[in-house]
């Protein structure tokens, strides 16, 4: 190590800056997988009397359109959705709460709400929005 006896420190430490970043990069990711980003632009309805969900359940959102995604991931067929559905579950109890534009046309949630019940789901929430 050289010994700077009367002249300026020419040297930086790169060490505590490496430090740093590999934490936020750290932080970043960690935050990243939690949070879901969705699929659709949705305007939920609000609701004054919603109750609050405790466990992780799979969650369908349909646009004003009427598409459909399963936690993130695109219907593009109804075909695909029982397929995608199944992969979500994983051999747990399965659970749906639907995230509904508050345009979409009512038959279209019917149809879902029917898909889920031939699969079998006995727990089926609506998401809303709290006031």
């Amino acid at each position: 190590m050289k010994l700077h006896r009367h002249g300026p420190i020419t040297e930086i430490n790169m060490t505590p800056f490496v430090d740093i970043v590999l934490v936020i990069l750290i932080i970043f990711l960690l935050t990243a997988t939690v949070m879901m980003p969705r699929t659709f632009s949705i305007c939920l309805p609000q609701a004054t009397q919603a109750d609050r969900l405790e466990k992780a359940v799979v969650i369908i959102s349909i646009d004003q359109e009427g598409r459909i995604a399963i936690n993130g991931i695109k219907v593009n067929q109804d075909s695909d959705f029982n397929q995608i559905f199944t992969a979500q579950v994983q051999g747990k109890e399965p659970q749906a709460v639907i995230a509904a534009d508050k345009h979409t046309r009512h038959g279209r949630l019917i149809e879902v709400i029917d898909r889920l019940k031939c699969l079998q789901v006995q727990r089926i929430g609506i998401e809303v929005d709290q006031p």
